[in-house]
């Protein structure tokens, strides 16, 4: 796979791009909800198998961030759990699909896009597809790292994880009965040294399995710092991932930093601020993963319970982006845009000193987006069904005048972003 350069030289704003790539992955395995660190435990798997081969650090490293991402064409829970429920599950090449398409549009993880893309295809057919060597490897590693997360689900599913070592010798039966056929037979003999030994199991913990990579060093460009375009790369697959979870809300992160950003320039906010607030309006979501599907699809309003689960993706985005942008405003931003002035917001109900104008773009953004797009509740409202609702939210100190009153100066171009419909 390929190594992309970055250049240091543009806007300024740098993340490291090795706690982003665990912190995607953190994102991914939230679409688990009960059965979490699923990507983790493929990224480890795969690389301590790589070392078993014999391979250069390097190598196992890709492996092990390629794991981090194998699964980013899996949004919708049912689809992670009926992935987990057979050794050949139907219909897997669906997502191993979508996720290459979603790879393939960022940059900065394009290199992975071919592997994930036959992560699910069986090795006698796999063996025969021209694609470079260790592309081919890559697949076919996590192939097998991702249907031995299977088997230790199996095994584990009513007793402490521990215990897993108990059915050490029943998993390799599985392997090597599969060997040449599902899974590469050469990486099966090292596979099945490693489910042998019992470290290799304890040591599948996830405050172990979560922090592994940093310690990760023989990869030049994980070393790099990333600038503003290159996030914006990598919050636009996030903000596909985040949107593809319900047909309802496709596109909604995409056109909420879009219209936060228009929005922004119009205030008269530098354009170094504007690009932060597209970030942060493209991952102001990304907790969302895990909410249960059904409560996303539901038609119809939330009871006390479910509303109460839905409220708890603003804190879910605020952690997950506090690690990849530790000493920026993006996380916070990104968390603010279901707080309200009056303090009648949520998760920490704060107030107008609390809000600052990027928070309160975002938040307009967020409820003109949402009003202007189909939900299993009601169809898209028209400009002027829209303002009727915003214009009782800002009049009871809800969501900022100042913001509002220059979104209504150009609210033709405003529902046309936000809707995609123009003319």
């Amino acid at each position: 796979m390929k190594q992309p350069s970055y250049s240091d030289s543009s806007s300024g704003f740098e993340v490291d791009l090795k706690q982003a790539l665990i912190w995607v992955a953190r994102a991914l395995d939230y679409v688990g909800v009960d059965d979490t660190h699923h990507s983790h435990r493929v990224a480890y798997i795969a690389y301590q198998c790589a070392l078993e081969l014999g391979w250069a650090e390097n190598k196992a490293e890709l492996c092990y961030f390629a794991g981090m991402v194998h699964d980013c064409g899996v949004s919708e829970t049912r689809e992670h759990t009926m992935l987990l429920e057979q050794l050949v599950p139907q219909d897997a090449k669906a997502h191993c699909i979508r996720g290459y398409h979603t790879l393939k549009q960022c940059r900065l993880l394009s290199q992975f896009a071919t592997p994930i893309l036959y992560h699910h295809t069986h090795w006698k057919e796999l063996e025969h597809i021209d694609i470079p060597a260790f592309e081919k490897d890559v697949a076919a590693l996590l192939y097998l790292s991702d249907r031995l997360d299977f088997m230790r689900a199996r095994y584990v599913s009513n007793c402490h994880s521990d215990l897993v070592t108990l059915h050490g010798e029943l998993i390799a039966e599985c392997i090597m009965a599969n060997a040449g056929t599902l899974f590469n037979p050469h990486m099966c003999d090292a596979m099945v040294k490693l489910v042998m030994t019992d470290a290799f199991w304890f040591a599948m913990e996830s405050e172990h399995i979560e922090t592994i990579g940093l310690q990760f060093e023989s990869i030049d460009w994980l070393q790099k710092q990333l600038t503003i375009e290159d996030m914006n790369s990598l919050g636009l697959f996030l903000a596909r991932i985040v949107d593809a979870k319900s047909p309802f809300t496709y596109q909604h992160s995409q056109k909420v930093a879009e219209l936060s950003r228009y929005l922004a320039k119009k205030v008269g906010l530098d354009e170094h601020k504007q690009e932060m607030i597209f970030i942060a309006g493209l991952v102001h979501d990304i907790g969302k993963l895990k909410t249960p599907d059904e409560i996303l699809h539901k038609e119809g309003p939330l009871n006390e319970r479910e509303y109460t689960r839905i409220k708890r993706h603003t804190i879910d985005t605020e952690l997950a982006l506090h690690k990849v942008f530790p000493n920026a405003k993006i996380a916070e931003w990104a968390s603010n845009h279901h707080e309200r002035l009056d303090g009648t917001g949520y998760p920490y109900h704060k107030t107008g000193e609390d809000l600052d104008v990027p928070s309160r773009i975002i938040a307009v953004a967020d409820v003109f987006q949402a009003l202007s797009q189909d939900r299993p509740y009601r169809g898209r409202m028209t400009q002027q069904e829209i303002a009727i609702i915003m214009d009782e939210q800002v009049e009871s100190g809800k969501l900022c005048s100042a913001v509002y009153q220059v979104l209504c100066s150009d609210m033709q171009a405003c529902y046309e972003l936000s809707t995609g419909l123009y003319g």
